[in-house]
Parts: structure tokens; sequence; C-alpha cells
């Protein structure tokens, strides 16, 4: 009995720790393994778009994609997705994170011309105090729809705190920019999703079920 109880805090102790709802004793703790993207161009500028299918970490369901991202900047985080890495004369959504003076958060419709001019059609708009910080990361999961649903859900909460559907027109996040509005921004993308590992072996209670069977 002694060998299996030894057994079983030995392979328990050797399982990966959930980091899924685990407190950061430093908030920067939240961006590790992250890609950091500090070069982001003006809001009218030509931004460089990522291809989403290069990242290291996305999630997937059935019907979804899903990303962690990470921002830092006192305000008007702006956060763009689309079909292509060339989206002009084209629609891309457009997120605005803790605009108008870190008191609102709006998604939008964006049509962008070669000429740098564009046409917003507003969907969504919510206030959110103090959401961002020019000192800390705002860390959130970002997931997107095939029906056009979007959810905005910050580390270590259960319900988003945004979202909006865009059901006519549905864009994929196939490719993804970040923009500055007035001040500077840094943005980390590509996080880890921190989900629940699998061990191949199951968690530590299916191996206590096993040996107590041995």
């Amino acid at each position: 009995m002694i060998a299996y109880v030894l057994l079983i805090v030995l392979i328990a102790a050797s399982l990966p720790p959930s980091t899924a709802n685990t407190p950061h004793s430093n908030s920067f703790d939240a961006i590790k393994g992250c890609i950091q993207f500090d070069d982001a161009l003006g809001y009218n500028e030509t931004p460089l778009y990522l291809a989403t299918n290069t990242f290291r970490h996305i999630g997937r369901t059935s019907n979804s994609r899903y990303f962690r991202i990470g921002v830092v900047g006192k305000n008007d985080g702006h956060i763009r997705y689309g079909r292509t890495a060339f989206p002009f004369n084209d629609n891309v959504i457009e997120l605005v994170l803790s605009g108008w003076g870190n008191t609102q958060t709006v998604s939008r419709r964006q049509y962008r011309h070669r000429n740098q001019t564009f046409n917003n059609v507003l969907l969504k708009e919510l206030a959110t105090p103090r959401l961002l910080h020019r000192a800390r990361p705002m860390v959130f999961k970002l997931e997107v729809f095939d029906n056009g649903l979007v959810q905005l859900t910050k580390d270590g909460e259960p319900k988003p705190f945004f979202q909006f559907t865009d059901s006519l027109h549905a864009i994929p996040p196939d490719y993804m920019a970040f923009v500055k509005f007035d001040v500077d921004m840094i943005y980390f993308y590509d996080c880890p999703l921190n989900e629940e590992p699998t061990a191949m072996i199951g968690g530590a209670d299916s191996v206590l079920l096993r040996c107590s069977f041995a």
C-alpha cells in the first residue's frame, strides 16, 4: 500500500499544472510564451496583416477559431482581421479596445479603399471603463464563430466581457493586424491558450483508481 501511495504522489507531481485559472503573481506572467508586437503603425497607415494559420497556438471547435491576445497601452487598442493579407476594397472587422479615453469598446465592419479612405459600420459599442492599462497587459481570448458571432473573454473570467454578431458577413480571422491610434501600444499575440492539459495516462484521480486495483 505504501508503494502504491508513493507511486501516486510521484505521478501526480510529474503532471504539468493547469494555468487556466491560476492567478499570476506578476501580471506579465500572463503573456509568457506570446510573441511581442510593439511596432504598431498609425490608424491610417498600412498595417502588417499576419497569417493566423502560421500561429503556433490556435484553438478550434467544430464551429469557431480562437486566439489568446495581450494588450498594453493607455487606450485605443485596435485589432483588425479579415480574409486576406491586403484587404483593400474588402471588409474587415475592427475591434477598438478602450477607445474614447479608456471608456468603451467598439466593434465595426470596415471597408477600406486603396487610397486609405474607409467606411465604418458600427456593430456594437459597450462601456468598458479602465479596461486597458499603460503598465500591465490585459489578456483575453478572441473567439470567432463561423456564423459571425465574436466573443472577447478576459483571462480568468467565465463569460465574455464583449460580444457581437455580424451574421450577414461572418468575416473569418484568416489574417490579423494590430494598429494604434493616438498613443503607442504593445501587443502580444500567438499566446499559449492555457487550457487544461490532457495527460496520456489520465489525471491524478484516474491514476489512483488504477493503482488501487493493481
